[in-house]
């Protein structure tokens, strides 16, 4: 059974998502997004530590993670305008900036390798914390534009990263954890294959 949990962690933050969308529709209590968003977040993190640890954590998973990911936001982005139209109104170039990123590289990921990108960089999992904090700060209690331009900022940084990471990668990046990591297991990757060719 332990083998399942992994999987149900990431199914759970799939019903997250839905569910915030509807308190949105349904008018639920702003603190009730709080406990929402920790609780995706959690898994977030704990589905991929105990995939690990029960020896699970196959690529397959790890796609299924990121595209819970993608799904999970939209819906929470359903219900930030709902709740703060006016704020996104005022930052839509922030939001559409992460968006038109992110859409590029689920793009080249698929043109490149026919693959859904699932790179988890460290930059990704920073931007994690920051979606966590702002959308607190945003729909628990209705903070201003500066929430939305944090996410803005390093959701750009962060998917820019990852499309440079799938541009010069010459297999499909997952786990990895910069694209400094990358290009250095690409030299050390050219370096024994030269060895190779030197020995013989």
């Amino acid at each position: 059974m332990k083998r399942y949990i992994p999987v149900a962690l990431t199914t759970l933050r799939l019903l997250l998502g839905p569910t915030a969308l509807l308190g949105a529709l349904w008018g639920i209590p702003r603190w009730i997004y709080l406990p929402i968003l920790i609780i995706a977040t959690w898994s977030d993190i704990y589905d991929g530590i105990l995939a690990r640890r029960y020896g699970v954590a196959t690529v397959a998973l790890r796609r299924f993670d990121s595209s819970v990911d993608l799904i999970f936001y939209l819906f929470i982005l359903a219900a930030a305008w709902l709740l703060c139209h006016d704020v996104l109104q005022k930052t839509w170039w922030a939001i559409a900036g992460v968006l038109a990123t992110e859409a590029l590289l689920i793009l080249i990921s698929f043109i490149r390798f026919h693959k859904y990108p699932a790179a988890h960089s460290y930059l990704a999992k920073f931007f994690g914390l920051c979606l966590l904090f702002c959308l607190m700060a945003l729909l628990g209690f209705n903070a201003g534009s500066w929430a939305v331009y944090v996410i803005g900022v390093v959701g750009v940084a962060t998917n820019v990263e990852i499309i440079i990471m799938q541009l010069v990668a010459e297999t499909p990046p997952v786990d990895v954890r910069s694209i400094f990591a990358l290009l250095r297991s690409r030299r050390a990757a050219k370096e024994k294959r030269a060895a190779r060719k030197t020995a013989h």
